[in-house]
């Protein structure tokens, strides 16, 4: 017999024995075993499950490029700085002529402040508009052709649901960013409608936008315990426009 058919022949053997076994442990015994002076025949068969054992490697693709939406997210994040070149926080572009929504911890009792955009442009800023309701602040500078965000429905978010805050900018215009993980939706948050995630805030996001994974504004940041999302954001916006 060559090599080849004897290979062949113990695969044969090592297939036919395993289901031999398997018949015979779940099929034979167990009847056996129902017979008078034959009940011993329990401890040689078994009921349990087969179990296959597989290490896998698995990864999670979210689809989205991360560096790139954040990039996007910081053509329409802000920096906001006192008249002494000191950061005080951020604030998100609303309109291209120069609108601005940042917070009142961003602003505090500041008189005097300027507006850096991401491309570096220094704007002297001037206080619009203040809701001491939600603590949302609209500043004024005068600029054309800014980037803005696109908005996204902030009810959407569902527990599990991804979103990225934007932070404070550096020299070089580059945002440090926080991910965080919906941790309750809009629909159960029934008294005081916010996003709420797992996310630990500092005063480095305070004013800064929240982004889905589309790069679409969902929110911001007030302070550490509050934020106004989109919807509030559009409809404030809309108000001050009409007055």
């Amino acid at each position: 017999m060559i090599k080849k058919q004897w290979i062949y022949f113990l695969l044969i053997a090592f297939f036919v024995g395993a289901l031999g076994s398997i018949i015979l442990g779940r099929l034979v015994l167990p009847y056996l075993a129902t017979f008078r002076n034959l009940s011993f025949l329990n401890k040689l068969s078994s009921s349990s499950p087969i179990v296959v054992n597989r290490t896998q490697e698995v990864q999670l693709n979210e689809g989205v490029n991360l560096i790139d939406l954040v990039k996007e997210a910081g053509n329409f994040t802000v920096s906001v700085y006192d008249s002494k070149n000191n950061f005080l926080g951020n604030g998100l572009v609303m309109t291209s002529d120069g609108l601005i929504f940042t917070s009142s911890a961003v602003i505090q009792k500041q008189i005097q402040f300027l507006v850096v955009t991401n491309d570096g442009q220094k704007f002297p800023a001037t206080i619009k508009n203040k809701d001491s309701k939600s603590g949302l602040i609209v500043l004024s500078i005068s600029s054309a052709n800014l980037r803005t965000g696109q908005f996204d429905n902030a009810s959407s978010l569902q527990p599990g649901h991804r979103v990225i805050y934007m932070g404070r900018g550096n020299v070089k215009f580059e945002h440090e960013v926080l991910a965080g993980f919906i941790t309750q939706s809009l629909a159960n948050q029934l008294a005081d409608k916010q996003i709420s995630s797992d996310a630990v805030i500092t005063s480095d996001y305070f004013g800064g936008p929240i982004v889905n994974l589309s790069g679409h504004v969902v929110g911001l940041v007030i302070d550490n315990k509050k934020n106004i999302i989109s919807e509030d954001l559009q409809t404030f916006l809309n108000d001050y426009l009409k007055k």
